[in-house]
């Protein structure tokens, strides 16, 4: 039954669009020939259909949506919506839902996303760089899975200037890295290792979310958003890791690097 009313939906653009735009407003005919810029005819006809499905009715000389039309409406809203985002960022989808399978790729309809291309491979890194230069946080928490110089120096430039930060790395991340300056303060920085590769890095600021993807240790595309859910998702992917990593003094970290 579903399937035949996603037909009778899909059938034609024009239905959804009818639907949407009764959502917003509910309208004449006249006005819902002017806001779909098609034939009086065809606004009649998709009108009749969906009214005869239970979607549309008139009242006052007017067409609404019935409460299980808004639903039809919102739900084929958000069907095309996931499916636009997997059509445009399908590799970045592929990587986040291998991470966790619950990522739900409509976190990424609002997102800022810079993918590294051919004739612009640094865009990602440019892109986060700006994002944490520009931010403005009392804490910073994050995951490093390999070791960045670029991530390193962003990240001291934070402490220096007394926000609180908390990153957690990969063992081979932590045993590439060079040892950790004296000067920095550890009562604002802590660091954790993770005694497993990690997949991807991750940054939560006090009002947004950075997820960097890697391949093959290069990062390939920054994802930026400020939508609470996918701060959520984010903020519990790093609390997973967190739960199974363990924190490092720098004097830990600085008896491995001379080991």
């Amino acid at each position: 039954m579903g399937y035949d009313r996603g037909k009778q939906l899909f059938s034609s653009p024009h239905r959804l669009e009818l639907l949407r735009a009764l959502r917003s407003e509910p309208a004449d005919t006249k006005g819902l020939t002017d806001e779909l810029s098609v034939s009086r005819v065809t606004v009649q006809r998709h009108v009749n259909c969906c009214s005869t499905l239970g979607w549309v009715r008139k009242r006052e000389g007017r067409y609404e949506l019935t409460p299980v039309g808004t639903h039809v409406c919102k739900a084929a809203t958000t069907f095309l919506d996931r499916l636009s985002v997997l059509e445009d960022h399908e590799e970045v989808v592929r990587t986040l839902a291998a991470v966790d399978d619950s990522f739900d790729p409509l976190f990424l309809a609002d997102a800022t996303i810079s993918v590294a291309e051919p004739n612009d491979p640094h865009e990602p890194i440019i892109h986060y760089r700006d994002a944490m230069t520009e931010t403005e946080t009392a804490s910073v928490r994050g995951i490093m899975p390999v070791f960045s110089e670029l991530f390193v120096e962003i990240h001291r430039e934070h402490v220096e200037a007394g926000i609180e930060t908390e990153v957690i790395v990969s063992r081979s991340a932590l045993e590439t890295a060079p040892p950790p300056s004296d000067d920095i303060p550890a009562s604002i920085f802590t660091l954790y290792v993770l005694e497993e590769s990690l997949e991807v890095g991750l940054t939560l600021t006090d009002e947004t979310a950075l997820v960097g993807v890697h391949d093959d240790r290069t990062f390939v595309a920054c994802i930026e958003s400020t939508d609470p859910a996918f701060r959520e998702w984010c903020t519990d992917l790093y609390e997973r890791y967190r739960e199974r990593a363990t924190r490092v003094s720098f004097e830990a970290t600085t008896d491995a690097e001379n080991r």
